[in-house]
């Protein structure tokens, strides 16, 4: 009874329901780690391990190649753009640069430059991998 009231209650009153949408699930399918080597402005070759939850929140940890520093763990959400064909980070502190990974076969994000939808020239240095398919190949 009490499921039904509460059902009755949503549809005929403004109450805000819980439900699950669509991005809900596509974000819940391709969540997962990621890992590989990019490139930036302070550092030509940056180790980094991309973790992108369930329910749309990220964290980063990195560390430069060419003096080996870590950088601080960035966090914030993450969301599927362009059709489920990018993934976009947006970074809590905003201090930080929006990211954007071109998504290729679901097991490859590569880091885009401008715009996500633009084919990347060369993706070497630029790629990170789901980290439960590396070293299978």
């Amino acid at each position: 009874m009490k499921i039904v009231s509460a059902m009755l209650m949503c549809a005929l009153s403004m109450v805000a329901c819980p439900r699950a949408s669509a991005g809900d699930k596509a974000l819940a399918t391709f969540a997962g780690r990621f890992y590989g080597s990019v490139s930036d402005a302070t550092c030509a070759s940056r180790d980094m391990l991309l973790t992108l939850q369930a329910d749309g929140r990220y964290a980063v940890q990195s560390h430069c190649q060419d003096d080996l520093q870590a950088s601080p763990m960035q966090e914030g959400t993450w969301s599927q753009t362009w059709n489920g064909t990018c993934v976009q980070l947006v970074p809590a502190a905003r201090t930080s640069a929006t990211l954007e990974f071109a998504i290729h076969d679901d097991d490859l994000l590569v880091l885009t430059t401008g715009s996500c939808i633009e084919p990347v020239e060369d993706p070497r240095g630029r790629t990170l991998r789901r980290a439960d398919t590396v070293g299978e190949r």
